[in-house]
């Protein structure tokens, strides 16, 4: 019999029950990722015979599913990763920890619980029932296979400044150059029917295209293989193919497979667009601009601030960007050049290298550069002048030379704090 290469088992939804998996998929191909959502126990017929859940017994639902996923943790890359999306159910009056249960057999499989991430929707299944408060989040379990495993957190960070609290203009020094962090609450509703286009298919947990987009960006690159096990509607292969990953799925439910072949074939062209025309990096380097020159101005004016209280002559301080820092921990380097009359500029320096080294100013990641001059040439249309209070928003209609301007700089930062709510 002809073994079959990687490129023929990719990018195909088998017809097969995922307990055989390994029957299908040769042994030497590597997964980066899973991402599923199993069947429901018993709470849903999903439409085959044999299915995992539907006619089981509870016991039988977990050791089936540590089977598949003991499988797959044979094939996936030691720096791979597993997502499940899963939830409780009630049953004889009590709460069933399914996500808990299962945790703990994929533990004996070797896979390490890293996140349980709380999934905010509108709806659920089960549906709510007596003596339930009304349902309106999952559990997605993040399990990785060895402790140095891909996640990169970095592509998913929040930029969008109309997203960030106001005050990230006057405390930039608070929020990661790349943006804002993932927190352990992901809010995506789940997709209505028909949002997907009329001729997708109607499935009882289909997944936001958003929120599956975001695992895969999360923990895999271009060209790596993402396998879904329970595929369903197949939003995770979807994605997968607009994102330019490889996939693999296994689907009971051959009427779901027609679907989504049917799907992908019509709508694959504009989705790869749409893809390849956000350009998420160029926003993302735009923020951490605007983030680091907001530091760097707001370094000067914690300066002026401190020496001020040492009732040292009268100084403006020039400010330069120059660029990313090769010391580690530091972001940028930043030259302040000391303008002014100073009785002892030796005594000057050595008070100005002891703040540095203490917070706040340690904690702005910058590498700063000391110098001191009785004069600077400054040009009005290449410099920006800001006063002791505002290093955000440099002055309009007020000559450089003016007493009030204490930080002049060829950064231009213009912002109103309240135009980010």
């Amino acid at each position: 019999m002809k073994v079959k290469t990687n490129k023929e088992l990719i990018n195909k939804i088998y017809n097969e029950d995922s307990r055989n998996l390994l029957n299908i998929l040769d042994i030497n191909i590597k997964i980066k990722s899973t991402i599923t959502s199993p069947p429901y126990f018993d709470m849903k017929d999903y439409g085959s015979e044999n299915q995992i859940g539907f006619g089981q017994n509870y016991e039988q639902y977990l050791n089936d599913l540590q089977i598949i996923f003991d499988k797959i943790y044979s094939i996936t890359e030691d720096d791979g990763s597993l997502w499940i999306i899963i939830d409780s159910f009630k049953r004889d009056n009590q709460v069933i920890t399914l996500p808990f249960d299962l945790s703990n057999k994929l533990k004996e499989s070797g896979w390490l619980l890293q996140d349980i991430i709380i999934w905010k929707k509108d709806k659920t299944v089960p549906w709510s029932k007596n003596g339930f408060v009304q349902r309106k989040f999952e559990y997605i379990l993040f399990f990785t296979k060895s402790k140095n495993f891909v996640y990169n957190k970095d592509n998913v960070r929040t930029f969008d400044t109309n997203q960030l609290k106001k005050w990230w203009v006057k405390y930039p020094e608070r929020y990661n150059p790349k943006g804002k962090a993932l927190d352990e609450i992901w809010e995506f509703p789940i997709p209505v029917q028909g949002s997907w286009g009329d001729q997708y298919i109607r499935h009882f947990c289909p997944l936001p295209k958003e929120m599956v987009s975001q695992m895969i960006e999360l923990s895999s690159s271009e060209d790596d293989i993402i396998l879904d096990p329970f595929t369903g509607s197949g939003s995770v292969m979807f994605q997968s193919a607009v994102m330019k990953r490889n996939y693999i799925g296994f689907e009971l439910n051959s009427d779901f497979i027609k679907m989504f072949d049917n799907y992908l074939e019509k709508t694959f062209s504009n989705s790869r667009k749409e893809y390849e025309l956000i350009d998420n990096l160029k926003g993302q380097s735009d923020f951490e601009l605007q983030i680091l020159n907001l530091r760097i101005l707001k370094y000067a004016k914690l300066l002026i601030r401190d020496l001020d209280k040492q009732k040292i002559n009268y100084f403006k301080i020039f400010v330069k960007n120059k660029g990313k820092s090769e010391i580690k921990n530091k972001l940028i380097k930043a030259e302040y050049t000391f303008v002014g009359e100073f009785k002892n500029v030796d005594d000057t320096l050595a008070n100005i290298n002891e703040l540095i080294l203490k917070p706040p100013f340690s904690k702005f990641g910058i590498e700063p550069i000391i110098t001191f001059s009785n004069n600077i040439k400054v040009f009005k249309n290449k410099n920006f002048g800001y006063i002791k209070s505002n290093s955000y928003s440099f002055q309009k209609g007020i000559d450089l030379n003016s007493e009030k301007i204490r930080i002049i700089s060829d950064i231009c930062v213009d912002f109103n704090e309240n135009d980010y709510l």
